[in-house]
């Protein structure tokens, strides 16, 4: 026994003789302890005092006329309460111990030895109150992984686990729910300004508040630092998403008031649906954060995933790691567009516009690709290839009697690398051409990313003779008093407004004064997208210099543009029936590293 002063015990006592109740009581006491007791002989009995009272231990006599230790035994585990318990007995065989401690009882002691009881019962009370510790401790781990200690709301992991027993809960007929992301705005601003308390403190205001909103089905959770998430399920969640969207962004409007302090925040909201945008959990939380940005890109306050707006598709990942392979296995693949002067009606020139040839999914066009390899240092031996392909064909149509300039376009990527130029110097180089026979096409909102360094990018490569031109002019929303400072010598207006024009006859006035506003500048105006004869005559009458789309021809393969050229009406005067006859020299592909 431990030294100094004992605590009192609460000791339930199951037994029908009352003079052994008093030996019990007698050796508890002369440990020093303070006794509370209480003597049971019945179920009925023992049920009530464990409803009733908070006890230390219990000891049981093993055989009463109307109970037992093992009954009470069962009795005490139907309770659900971890008491230590003591079977104390006048005689009992060894077969019958070992089953009792098999059922769960803790010891057993001989009436005739209770000089052991007190130290069985210090010891089994430490352990038991050891294994409540444990079990506190495993409840409170268990309470952390799956709640979020700020809030106590759900959290990530909690939230996919009730996500994904609803998607297997039918697998027959898919239960519909939508997942909503509630993302705060200028949550950061307030953490960093105020401090963690008080962005806690907001937290937890608007936890409550997004949960006033929510149906008794819902699921709400903080999947995030100032992410929440609503699982809501029914019929049509799309629809009752964005309603529900739209009330808590309306909400989370009205402000906060955090340690004597007003704070207002805003929200924005993604939204997916199951099954229609995942079959799992993770799944459906990334569409609607996917979502969720997008939304916030738009300046929206709330928007459904869209696939064809998802720049982080899983099919498209695994497509960036193919594309490596892709341009060392020489997958990849030119389609010319041609152009045509309109102050001549003959051939101009011709655009390289690059495929991928993929082996699974067929001839991929250029947005399919060329945006994810701007995300990866793929980009630059990309346009390596394009430009090394292009000037090569360039080469092989002069030896076969066309002499005429060609057109690639630069990434953005590639626009503000400086190492551009040195890049363009070697493939010319390469194929012993002068620069003006290259143009290079850039997308206005390309420039206007980072327009100091574009320009001097850009004014290298006109030093160098190079040709520039301003791809999409009329989409980028750049400065003309900026465009006027760069080194190019001719902008081509978006298709956009020009097949618009079939529906929207304004897009006429557009193309005019975007014709008329190059003309000033001293720029050639080439308009893209012409896909009828009156589109084609409308834009000479307008004064463009030149023009390129469907009605003059598709794109076509290197060895097509030839064999066209000759049959159409834009053939040049002076590409005379011997020259015609040259058949283009074969040459070596593109070896590029990447």
């Amino acid at each position: 026994m431990s030294a100094g002063p004992k605590p009192q015990v609460r000791i339930l006592i199951v037994e029908d003789s009352e003079d052994d109740v008093l030996l019990l009581v007698r050796e508890i006491t002369r440990a020093g302890y303070a006794c509370q007791w209480e003597r049971v002989e019945t179920a009925s009995e023992m049920s009530d005092a464990l409803a009733r009272e908070s006890w230390d231990a219990i000891v049981a006599d093993y055989t009463m006329p109307r109970f037992s230790a093992p009954a009470a035994l069962a009795l005490l585990h139907q309770s659900g309460q971890d008491l230590p318990f003591v079977i104390v007995t006048g005689t009992i065989g060894e077969d019958i111990a070992i089953a009792a401690m098999k059922a769960g009882a803790h010891d057993y002691l001989m009436k005739a030895n209770l000089t052991r009881l007190v130290p069985t019962i210090e010891r089994e009370i430490r352990e038991a109150e050891g294994r409540r510790q444990r079990k506190r401790a495993e409840e409170r781990l268990k309470y952390l992984a799956f709640h979020d200690p700020l809030t106590g709301l759900p959290n990530r992991t909690m939230l996919g686990d009730i996500m994904q027993a609803e998607i297997v809960a039918s697998p027959t007929e898919p239960r519909s729910f939508a997942v909503l992301l509630v993302d705060l705005d200028r949550f950061k601003e307030i953490n960093y300004a105020l401090g963690h308390r008080t962005a806690d403190l907001l937290l937890q205001q608007v936890g409550a508040r997004i949960r006033s909103l929510l149906g008794e089905h819902d699921t709400f959770a903080r999947v995030g630092g100032d992410a929440f998430a609503v699982l809501m399920p029914g019929p049509s969640p799309g629809e009752r998403a964005l309603e529900l969207a739209q009330k808590i962004v309306t909400s989370l409007e009205l402000p906060f008031r955090a340690q004597g302090i007003t704070l207002e925040v805003g929200a924005t909201v993604g939204i997916s649906t199951h099954p229609d945008h995942g079959e799992d959990s993770e799944t459906l939380l990334r569409c609607a954060d996917v979502a969720m940005h997008g939304a916030r890109r738009r300046g929206a306050s709330a928007a459904i995933y869209a696939p064809d707006k998802d720049a982080y598709d899983p099919r498209r990942l695994t497509l960036m790691a193919e594309l490596r392979d892709a341009i060392r296995n020489d997958q990849l693949a030119l389609i010319f567009q041609p152009q045509v002067s309109l102050r001549t009606g003959r051939f101009s020139g011709t655009e390289a516009l690059l495929h991928w040839v993929h082996p699974e999914l067929g001839l991929l066009s250029p947005d399919r690709f060329v945006p994810l390899a701007e995300h990866t240092g793929l980009i630059k031996p990309l346009f390596v290839w394009t430009l090394y392909a292009a000037l090569r064909e360039l080469v092989r149509w002069e030896q076969a009697g066309l002499r005429t300039h060609m057109s690639v376009n630069v990434s953005a990527r590639n626009l503000h690398d400086a190492s551009l130029p040195e890049q363009v110097a070697r493939c010319l180089d390469t194929w012993k051409l002068t620069p003006d026979r290259l143009e290079l096409e850039i997308t206005e909102s390309h420039i206007m990313n980072d327009p100091p360094r574009a320009r001097e990018v850009l004014v290298r490569l006109s030093a160098m003779g190079v040709r520039l031109s301003i791809d999409d002019f009329g989409t980028g929303y750049s400065s003309l008093a900026y465009l006027k400072q760069l080194p190019v010598s001719a902008i081509k207006i978006d298709k956009s407004f020009v097949m618009g024009t079939k529906e929207d006859p304004s897009d006429w006035a557009i193309v005019r004064a975007t014709t008329d506003l190059g003309h000033d500048l001293g720029l050639q105006v080439l308009a893209e997208g012409i896909e009828t004869r009156e589109a084609l005559e409308r834009l000479t009458l307008l004064g463009c210099d030149g023009a390129q789309g469907y009605f003059i021809s598709p794109g076509l393969r290197a060895d097509a543009l030839l064999p066209w050229l000759d049959a159409s009406p834009w053939c040049p005067e002076d590409r005379t029936a011997s020259t015609r006859d040259g058949e283009p020299a074969p040459m070596e592909k593109p070896t590029v590293a990447c």
